[in-house]
C-alpha cells in the first residue's frame, strides 16, 4: 500500500530518464503502477507538454505511470513544513510529502553557485514553492564566497538545500555523469 514518488529533471536539463527511469521503475515492480508518481521538478520553470514528457520519459512510462508537473505557484498543490536555518521557509510540493518512499534522480555536473547539480537540488529548488526558491537565489546566499562551482561543504545554497532535502526526507537518490551526447558516464 506504500506511495512511491520520484523527482525527474524537466526539459530544461539533459538527463537521460528514458534511460534511467525503466530500471528504477522494474526494480518497483512489487508497487502497483497508481500507487507510484513521477513528480517533474521544473522549480519555477513552465510545465512541459505531453510531447516533451514522452520525448524525455518515454511513452510507455508516461502512458502507465502517473505524471505531476510540479508548479512553484499552485498554492493548491504546496505545504510549509517549517524553517531552515537561517529563517528559510520550505514550502514543498505535496505529491512529494505525502509519499511513504521518495526517490530523486538527476545528473552531476557543476552549478556555478549550488557547487553542483543533481541530489538535494532535485528537492529544493526543483519540488520547491516560488517563496522558497526566491530565498535560495538571495544575495545574501549567493553573494557569499563559497557558494561557487564545485563546493558543497560551507557552501549556503547547497547546504539550505541538502537542509530542505534531509528535512522532507529522501529514501533513495540516484545520480548520473553524462557525456556530450547525453549518454550515462557513471551511476551513483
Amino acid at each position: 500500500d506504500q506511495t512511491v514518488a520520484i523527482s525527474v529533471c524537466d526539459i530544461t536539463r539533459p538527463m537521460p530518464s528514458k534511460t534511467l527511469l525503466p530500471v528504477i521503475l522494474e526494480e518497483l515492480g512489487q508497487v502497483p503502477d497508481e500507487n507510484i508518481s513521477i513528480l517533474i521538478a521544473t522549480g519555477t520553470h513552465r510545465p512541459n507538454d505531453q510531447d516533451e514528457l514522452t520525448e524525455m520519459l518515454g511513452e510507455s512510462v508516461v502512458k502507465r505511470y502517473r505524471i505531476v508537473n510540479h508548479s512553484a505557484f499552485d498554492d493548491d498543490n504546496l505545504t510549509y513544513l517549517g524553517d531552515v536555518e537561517p529563517q528559510l521557509q520550505v514550502w514543498m510540493n505535496i505529491h512529494w510529502v505525502i509519499a511513504d518512499v521518495r526517490i530523486t534522480t538527476g545528473f552531476v555536473e557543476p552549478h556555478f553557485f549550488a557547487g553542483f547539480s543533481g541530489g538535494p537540488k532535485m528537492v529544493a529548488p526543483g519540488l520547491a514553492a516560488f517563496e522558497t526558491i526566491m530565498e535560495l537565489h538571495s544575495f545574501n546566499l549567493i553573494s557569499d564566497p563559497q557558494s561557487t562551482w564545485g563546493i558543497t561543504k560551507g557552501n549556503p545554497v547547497h547546504d539550505e538545500i541538502r537542509q530542505i532535502a534531509n528535512q522532507t526526507g529522501v529514501d533513495f537518490s540516484v545520480d548520473v555523469t553524462i557525456n556530450n551526447n547525453k549518454e550515462i558516464t557513471s551511476v551513483h
